[in-house]
């Protein structure tokens, strides 16, 4: 009887620290649980943890308050159909399906219901597995990342406006880096090289960069100047005025060159048409001065009368003559009365050319009057030893004309093709 009381006394005594041991075991599970419950109830992303039936057995505070409830307690032990639109709900079960079957982590972009909208998460799920390794529970961790995602749009929407008014634009726009490597291009530079403005970007030394010396020249300047630099640039036959303008980076310093490039072919072509043309009304001028400067005037119908005025050169010495003869020729002139009153200087050509004029009349048959000789032309005429012998010489052009009108002279020969 004693063995069995001190044997029932042990086993109480064994049985009360069994019970005290295990609940200061629970105790601990409990502190740790709030410990756990403490830490992730202070982590701005929704954190839980869900069996493969979709129940939540823990969730944190920011995630309660995502579902609307002012507790934890509320949303453990209830499923997730409870809390969200059947899409959404459908959308995340199957995320929550690839994980179970892959056993392995997943990152997802999952989106839902807001105060202000649609909110987008970035989801990390991830399985967890029992002591057996068997996966029992899916976790997850959701960061809202609905603000990056706006402002990631915003700068698209951005970017794509100002790249439709770049496009818009027929000038060449490039922006490249130091090293000849295309940031941006609007459609009229990627037309040029080829290609599309994104296939564009990151190709290295274009036009109109493409040539490496050119490049490192811009680059050098910029550098040094802090100013844009212009050059030409051709290409397939066209012109373009380029300006290579600095941008700068944080440090101040030219960091990219923006280039833009505009066609000047036609402007160029206007401009050589525009010259060409000038060109020849320039020259019709020159002709119809030379015409007016070398009038042959009819004096009777076997003499005639040019006047000679201003400088003459070789051009008009030719053009003179060519009237000349031309005109004796034609009229079948027996007497041409050359006046040189205008003429403002006499030199050796001039000279010459007054001897082969009445040399060449009269190979004709004409005969040469010269007229209007001052006293320092014919000082001139003698110091430069011009021969003009045969050729009569009298004060005045009216008197040239008396004595062309008179007949004075050698009498008229028949000539071949002279009229009568």
């Amino acid at each position: 009887m004693t063995n069995e009381m001190e044997t029932v006394e042990r086993l109480t005594l064994e049985n009360d620290t069994l019970r005290k041991r295990v609940a200061e075991l629970e105790e601990t599970v409990r502190q740790r649980d709030r410990v756990t419950q403490t830490i992730i109830d202070h982590v701005p992303a929704l954190i839980f943890v869900m069996d493969l039936e979709d129940t939540y057995s823990h969730t944190s505070q920011s995630c309660a308050a995502f579902m609307g409830r002012q507790e934890v307690s509320e949303i453990v032990g209830h499923n997730a159909r409870e809390f969200f639109p059947p899409e959404v709900f459908a959308s995340w079960r199957e995320n929550n399906r690839l994980v179970a079957a892959k056993g392995e982590a997943i990152v997802a972009e999952e989106s839902g219901p807001g105060e202000d909208g649609v909110q987008v998460y970035r989801s990390i799920k991830f399985p967890i597995r029992d002591s057996e390794g068997t996966i029992r529970w899916i976790g997850g961790i959701a960061s809202n990342v609905t603000a990056e995602r706006r402002a990631e749009e915003r700068l698209r929407e951005s970017q794509a406006r100002a790249q439709a008014m770049l496009d818009a634009s027929t000038d060449l726009l490039l922006l490249v880096d130091l090293e000849g490597v295309v940031v941006m291009a609007n459609q009229a530079a990627a037309g040029r090289l080829g290609c599309s403005p994104a296939e564009a970007v990151g190709m290295r030394d274009v036009f109109p960069l493409d040539e490496p010396a050119r490049r490192a020249s811009l680059v050098e300047e910029v550098r040094r100047t802090g100013t844009p630099a212009r050059f030409d640039a051709a290409r397939d036959e066209r012109w373009f005025e380029v300006t290579a303008y600095p941008v700068r980076g944080g440090d101040g310093l030219p960091a990219r060159l923006a280039i833009f490039g505009r066609d000047v072919t036609e402007q160029r072509r206007a401009a050589q048409e525009q010259r060409r043309l000038q060109e020849q009304v320039i020259e019709a001028q020159r002709l119809a001065i030379q015409e007016i400067g070398t009038p042959l005037v009819p004096l009777t119908d076997e003499a005639v009368a040019i006047p000679l005025i201003g400088a003459i050169d070789e051009v008009r010495a030719a053009h003179f003559l060519e009237t000349m003869l031309r005109g004796v020729d034609a009229r079948g002139a027996h007497i041409v009365v050359v006046d040189v009153t205008g003429v403002s200087d006499v030199d050796a050509h001039v000279a010459e050319v007054l001897v082969r004029a009445a040399r060449a009349a009269k190979l004709l048959g004409a005969e040469v009057i010269m007229t209007g000789i001052r006293p320092a032309v014919a000082q001139a005429l003698v110091d430069l030893g011009a021969d003009l012998g045969g050729v009569v010489t009298l004060a005045s052009l009216q008197d040239g004309i008396a004595y062309a009108v008179r007949g004075k002279g050698r009498a008229p020969s028949p000539r071949r093709g002279v009229r009568a």
